[in-house]
């Protein structure tokens, strides 16, 4: 469930970033670490899309990859939140 609901926002963080130092952390290809999470989970959030998700995105990325600091973060192509592109396989 919660990887769908990531699948469905991948078009929305593509199109809108937020931008911090001048550098859009939200597509800037193999971003990792903290910044870059909570860039995206503010972008999302600021979108109320979802009423109240409990920072459930913000956990996803840590438990999934440490926030991009694992070594398997990019390595088997589902970035910071291990989202897999089932359809274009």
């Amino acid at each position: 469930m919660a990887s769908v609901m990531v699948i469905l926002l991948l078009p929305i963080i593509a199109l809108v970033g937020v931008v911090r130092g001048g550098v859009d952390l939200t597509v800037r290809e193999n971003a990792t670490g903290s910044a870059v999470v909570d860039a995206v989970v503010d972008l999302i959030t600021q979108s109320c899309l979802f009423d109240n998700d409990r920072l459930m995105l913000r956990r996803i990325a840590y438990v999934e990859t440490k926030d991009g600091a694992s070594n398997r973060t990019f390595t088997q192509g589902g970035g910071i939140w291990q989202v897999y592109d089932i359809y274009n396989k």
